[in-house]
Formats: structure tokens, sequence, C-alpha cells
């Protein structure tokens, strides 16, 4: 078995993490609708706002993790939002969604984005929760993630 390597999305490797997301999604019961294009350009075009690294073994992804930076008054500082992190089936219980964030923050401290870490988890995924819950992280008390999306966001753009 070949050493575990962590390293940062380039172009060439977009189509790795669309398929790692893509298990992710498929595990959770989510909808994907990003393409390949859209997440190329997310993490490497010109005003690329996210970070992704993949996680690599004997030449195949076995991690991913994706993040963005997200600026907080209240905390002080600009920290990372991570809106997907998966590990394969054979590699989990191993330690890696720990190091997956460990050099997320490493590289989002390169960037100037490493004030804090913020995440959502489903309640219903226990182990992730119990990953969490032993790194340290606490739920955030008094707040509900909202979303806007579809005709209510268009309406919303287009209000004066």
């Amino acid at each position: 078995m070949q050493e575990l390597t962590i390293a940062p999305v380039t172009q060439t490797d977009v189509a790795m993490l669309d398929s790692a997301l893509r298990q992710l999604a498929a595990e959770l019961g989510d909808v994907y609708r990003a393409d390949q294009p859209t997440l190329g350009a997310a993490i490497c075009g010109p005003g690329a706002g996210c970070l992704a690294l993949l996680a690599h073994r004997d030449g195949r992804p076995v991690g991913a993790v994706l993040a963005a930076p997200v600026f907080s008054t209240m905390r002080g500082g600009t920290g990372l939002f991570v809106s997907d992190l998966w590990v394969a089936h054979d590699s989990r219980g191993e330690g890696l969604a720990p190091r997956l964030l460990s050099a997320s923050l490493q590289e989002g401290a390169r960037r100037g984005w490493a004030q804090f870490l913020k995440l959502s988890v489903y309640h219903d995924n226990i182990k992730a929760r119990a990953v969490y819950d032993r790194l340290g992280f606490t739920a955030a008390d008094g707040e509900t993630t909202m979303i806007l999306t579809g005709a209510q966001l268009d309406t919303l753009k287009e209000r004066p």
C-alpha cells in the first residue's frame, strides 16, 4: 500500500474531484447539480472562491474536501465553510477526515482563511457527527441554516 498524499486540486484533478463528490451525494441521497466546468472554475479559475483537496492512495482518490471562505464579524475574521467532505468506504476509520480538515486549515491559512472552521452535518449521519464531536466541533446554538433557491431567489435578485 502506497503512502497517502493530500494535495490541492488542480485543473487536471477536477474530474476525480467531481467523481468523489458525486459518490458523496449518492451516499447522502442528495441531488448533484454541479458540472465539471463549473467546479473547475470555482476551484481553479481566475476568480476561484473555493479550495478543494484530494487524498490519493495507490493512484486513486480516497478522500476529498471542498470549502469556501466565509467572513464573520462575530468570529473576527475569515474562516472556512466545509461544504463537502468525503472518505471512500474502504478508507473510513483511518483518521482521514481529520487529516483532510487539517490540510484544509493549512491551505486556508496560506490564503488567509483560517480563523475558524464551519460545517454542517446531517442529523442522521451519526458516524460523521461522532468524528466532529471528537475533534471538538460544537453545534451552533440558536442558528438554523436557511437556503433560498429557485423562483424566490430570482425574485429577490430583481427586487429594487
